[in-house]
């Protein structure tokens, strides 16, 4: 199945890119603010150099009306400047305005602060320009007085823009190189550290089906090995499943081969005698082995049916276990009935509610006794007992056959697998279904062992089912 999704590879580098582009705007952000700052100081110390200049001129030369024409024709070569339009005002205590730009002093009445006495900047718009200022008060003192002069100076924003649009782009420009060369580092870095992966998917795509052999990558990083350890723990999964399913068709073939080969048999040596009296005898060999062959396939397609998968596909409900052990043992009466065996039933004092298939269940405890009634001898006994605890239904399957060897009960819930010496032919599949379904309800399934007592106890418990009051 196809799958539209990005490659590792893209998606750790898609990862990466953004953080890695937020990282660099924030440093160029921060870079370029201190760049900014410090150029800013730089260039109000120039500004109010300025101011320092105009105060030196008026502290020597006086107030005197011709000092302001000369500062007037002066400040034409002090403030020249080939970038920016400067600005200045000198104005008395009064506001009236004694030297420079009149429109400095318009645009910049709003800003002026008439309790601050030290020097300060701001910033003002003429004509949709906007000006850097700087205002300072210059106390002259004269034999009768002190008198307050305030002196402005303004400078357009051009040089300072000029300047930090070159620190931006000598911060921008070496951090983008530094990105697209990280982008380069990181994308050969990735694309080695998943090449272990690349090599775990061309050495499980070259393999043929067949091959479930364990993949063998030296030198590999210990994440990947995880997923390689995975994969060939899956392999060795996939490989005994096949081996048990192999077996199994190969059990179920010689199961099936012997009474088609015996009915066969009777068949041809019916067909070749041609006497009436051998065609009487033979016609009842062939309908039991007929009856073994259906048998033998009805169980094999209840066994399917009770395979771990199909769990998906059978209903569960609440059952009282009571109820089924009942009508099993009900309709089982008549097979014991005829070898004389006693069929005991023992219900549970409280409901043995738990959640089940009952098809399923009913199917279990059929083999149960079916085992029982086929193993223990003419005027035996066999007895189903139900016992309901707080956390557990208890079923219990006791008969006195001849029982199973230590030896043998290892193996007695394999598939195809018969006691031994026991005389009995049974399909070897009963115990092996009542395995499949226990493991298919979460229930275990143990033999026990009493002594002074003869013959086999199967004992399978379920988790019970706790009825909630409202």
């Amino acid at each position: 199945m196809y799958h539209n999704q990005a490659s590792l590879r893209k998606k750790i580098l898609s990862w990466f890119m953004p953080l890695m582009l937020l990282l660099i705007l924030v440093d160029s952000t921060m870079l370029h603010r201190l760049a900014v700052n410090a150029l800013e100081k730089e260039l109000d110390a120039d500004l109010y150099g300025s101011v320092d200049d105009i105060s030196d001129y008026l502290r020597l030369s006086g107030l005197g009306a011709k000092n302001f024409e000369i500062l007037e024709n002066a400040s034409r070569i002090l403030l020249n400047d080939d970038v920016d339009k400067v600005l200045y005002s000198v104005t008395d205590e009064n506001g009236v305005l004694l030297s420079g730009s009149k429109t400095l002093i318009e645009s910049s009445k709003n800003k002026i602060s008439k309790t601050n006495s030290k020097p300060y900047f701001f910033f003002i718009e003429v004509n949709h320009e906007k000006f850097r200022v700087v205002r300072s008060i210059l106390a002259i003192e004269n034999p009768s007085d002190t008198q307050k002069i305030n002196i402005q100076v303004a400078v357009t924003l051009h040089r300072r823009n000029a300047i930090a649009n070159k620190i931006l782009f000598g911060i921008v420009v070496p951090q983008l190189i530094l990105v697209f060369v990280s982008f380069l580092i990181i994308s050969i870095s990735v694309k080695k550290g998943l090449a272990p992966l690349s090599d775990l998917q061309n050495a499980v795509s070259k393999r043929s089906e067949q091959n479930l052999s364990p993949i063998d990558l030296p030198n590999i990083p210990e994440e990947v090995f995880l997923v390689a350890n995975s994969v060939n723990n899956l392999m060795r999964q996939l490989q005994n499943l096949i081996s048990v399913q192999n077996r199994f068709i190969a059990d179920a073939a010689h199961q099936l081969r012997t009474p088609l080969a015996g009915a066969q048999a009777q068949l041809e040596l019916a067909e070749l005698g041609g006497n009436p009296q051998i065609l009487e005898s033979t016609l009842p060999k062939v309908h039991q082995s007929l009856d073994r062959l259906l048998h033998i396939v009805n169980q094999l397609l209840v066994l399917a049916k009770s395979q771990p998968e199909a769990i998906a596909m059978i209903k569960m409900t609440t059952i009282d276990l009571n109820l089924i052990a009942k009508e099993v043992a009900s309709e089982m009466a008549p097979t014991a009935i005829q070898k004389e065996i006693d069929l005991g039933f023992e219900s549970s004092e409280m409901p043995a509610l738990m959640i089940g298939n009952a098809e399923r269940l009913k199917a279990l405890l059929y083999n149960l006794l079916d085992n029982a009634i086929l193993y223990t001898q003419d005027g035996g006994k066999v007895t189903v007992a139900i016992n309901a605890t707080i956390s557990t239904v208890e079923l219990k399957v006791t008969d006195n056959g001849p029982g199973v060897s230590l030896e043998e009960r290892d193996k007695i819930f394999d598939r195809f697998h018969r006691v031994m010496g026991s005389g009995q032919e049974g399909s070897g599949l009963g115990l092996a279904i009542v395995k499949e379904i226990a493991n298919l309800h979460g229930a275990s399934i143990a033999i026990l062992d009493e002594e002074n007592i003869r013959g086999l106890q199967v004992l399978v418990s379920f988790n019970r089912y706790m009825e909630t009051t409202t």
